[in-house]
């Protein structure tokens, strides 16, 4: 079943309050959001994780390219691959909590199944070694206290 939509439910019911027909009503279940297009005509949602992140393909300029929906936003998925790699993706169909996506695209002119893993920002392992520099300066630091005090 797809997220974020309206669903309207047909209930036949009878009440006391003098109803005694058909009553058709609308529940809203889901909110509908336009997730946009990469400049085509038309996109495609194919999957979601529990993040919200949804995955798809949508047209452009050019044709057919793979998308991944974050933060409001509709990216290319093309533009976060190293342009080198010879890949073109162009569909992408499930997209797990980790953020892995699987699609298909060309490679060499060929058609081929794809998956993608998120590949850490430098900017987070900066901060990972540099929060593991300053354990072991603290480890050190202190060990070097406890070295002193058990000399007393």
């Amino acid at each position: 079943m797809t997220l974020n939509r309206t669903v309207l439910i047909a209930a036949a019911a009878l009440f006391a309050a003098n109803l005694t027909s058909s009553t058709t009503w609308a529940v809203e279940l889901y909110t509908v959001t336009d997730l946009g297009t990469l400049g085509g005509n038309y996109s495609y949602a194919y999957g979601i994780n529990a993040n919200g992140q949804v995955v798809g393909d949508s047209g452009t300029a050019s044709g057919k390219h793979a998308f991944l929906y974050s933060s409001s936003t509709m990216m290319d998925l093309n533009s976060l691959i190293t342009p080198s790699s010879g890949w073109m993706l162009e569909a992408a169909t499930s997209i797990n909590d980790l953020g892995q996506i699987v699609g298909q695209g060309y490679i060499n002119g060929q058609y081929h199944a794809y998956l993608l893993t998120p590949v850490p920002e430098p900017t987070a392992l900066s901060l990972l070694a540099l929060g593991g520099l300053a354990l072991a300066r603290r480890r050190a630091q202190f060990g070097e206290r406890d070295r002193i005090v058990d000399r007393f």
